[in-house]
């Protein structure tokens, strides 16, 4: 590459970083700084379809192995929540008794047009659903064939009558219908159409792709079954549906992405796109595509703007208390480790310019960055977190910042130490060099 080139280039890195780091704020968040700097560095593509959030956490998410009961009290606030960060959907069961004192709860609560009830394709589900006043209701059934092996002496023939049956008797009923094809990756697609076409005849509104185990392809060229971008156009070109929805599973670690990848082929396609996900990814076995996950994802690279991302850690914690679930540390967005940094090497990129290993700030879905020091932290994370402490920036070459360097380094070489320093333990360093802290 010839010195031109090379000066061409120069030029525009020294543009690039003038621009974003007149824009990065350090000490605070700046919401309207944010999003100039993220339009600038992420070129947000534009989408044409509304992503409507279909929250499970409290059906599909209850479901996982092992998790506490809510009480309905903890229901109730989970659901405030979601709907408090914009979820327009709410899925929840209506079969054990503190199930049904939740829901009355919530409708007490003004959640009614939001939550629908998941039900089994048979009257007496749906009758539950009607009793205790729902809008909309779920319905599940498998559309594969290796799911049909749970009732060996049902015709498929069988299969589409009892599921018409119950969406005809839901609509009858004033309910707006959503019904699940259980195992839709893994259909024949000549038994799916036939059967998403008779369902859509009797009055369902939404057909739900149910990425069963996790099998689905995201790649735009994977054929039928499994390929969803290709169900996805099969779908709207060869069925009378009017919409779609996605519910994927995490087996193979592809939630999110399937679910990304249907929220792509929809665009263009349909007005509105499902997406069916718990917070969390909890769930049966690996779990689903996570709320927060896709929210984000949506938010940053397709420039929606709908959720309010704020309560996001909140609600996290407040889960993960509640039903008894270890939130993992490096959880994505709303882990505790997500925005903690200790590696000399990365606090030194934070303290040029945060963006450097954080995509965004921790303020916009209500974390806070944690500067920890420890054996490879160095000069640059001790200013940092001293800064942190204070509250301000500090000189360079402010004395007591140095003799603060040295007592540390001392702390972890000449004593061998392995863990890292506690919150108490800096400040108690800190005021021995001079600062008040």
């Amino acid at each position: 590459m010839s010195a031109y080139d090379f000066e061409a280039l120069e030029e525009r890195r020294r543009e690039f970083l003038n621009r974003i780091k007149d824009l990065a704020l350090y000490m605070r968040f700046d919401e309207d700084r944010w999003e100039r700097l993220r339009e600038l560095v992420y070129n947000p593509m534009p989408l044409n379809v509304d992503v409507v959030i279909d929250d499970c956490t409290l059906r599909e998410g209850l479901q996982m192995a092992g998790l506490l009961t809510p009480r309905p009290e903890e229901y109730l606030k989970i659901a405030l929540m979601l709907r408090e960060i914009g979820v327009e959907r709410l899925e929840v069961m209506t079969y054990a008794k503190s199930d049904r004192e939740a829901v009355k709860l919530m409708m007490d609560h003004g959640l009614g047009d939001v939550l629908a009830a998941w039900c089994r394709a048979n009257r007496s589900d749906l009758d539950q659903a009607i009793k205790m006043d729902f809008k909309q209701v779920g319905i599940s059934h498998p559309v594969s064939y290796i799911h049909s092996s749970k009732w060996p002496s049902l015709k498929l023939k069988d299969f589409v009558e009892r599921v018409v049956d119950a969406v005809t008797y839901a609509v009858d009923h004033g309910l707006r219908v959503f019904v699940h094809g259980e195992d839709s990756t893994r259909a024949d697609w000549e038994f799916e159409k036939l059967f998403i076409d008779a369902v859509a005849e009797a009055g369902a509104e939404v057909y739900r792709i149910c990425d069963t185990v996790g099998c689905g392809l995201s790649d735009p060229l994977a054929p039928l079954p499994n390929g969803i971008p290709a169900k996805v156009r099969h779908i709207r070109r060869e069925t009378k549906i009017p919409y779609i929805e996605i519910h994927a599973h995490d087996d193979l670690g592809n939630a999110v992405e399937n679910t990304m990848a249907t929220i792509r082929a929809a665009s263009g396609l349909y007005d509105k796109v499902y997406v069916s996900t718990t917070f969390l990814g909890l769930g049966d076995r690996a779990g689903n595509a996570e709320t927060e996950k896709v929210i984000m994802n949506c938010y940053l690279h397709y420039n929606i703007k709908k959720w309010n991302l704020k309560p996001l850690r909140e609600l996290a914690v407040y889960i993960a208390s509640s039903l008894g679930y270890h939130l993992p540390v490096n959880k994505a967005i709303v882990g505790d480790s997500v925005f903690a940094h200790e590696s000399g090497i990365h606090l030194h990129g934070i303290s040029m310019l945060p963006l450097t290993y954080e995509p965004f700030p921790p303020e916009l879905v209500g974390q806070r960055r944690s500067i920890v020091i420890g054996k490879r932290s160095g000069k640059h994370g001790i200013k940092l977190k001293l800064e942190q402490v204070l509250g301000r920036r500090v000189s360079n070459d402010d004395p007591r910042l140095l003799n603060l360097i040295e007592m540390i380094s001392y702390e972890f070489s000449a004593r061998d130490r392995r863990y890292p320093m506690g919150e108490e333990e800096f400040k108690l360093f800190a005021r021995r060099a001079g600062f008040g802290v």
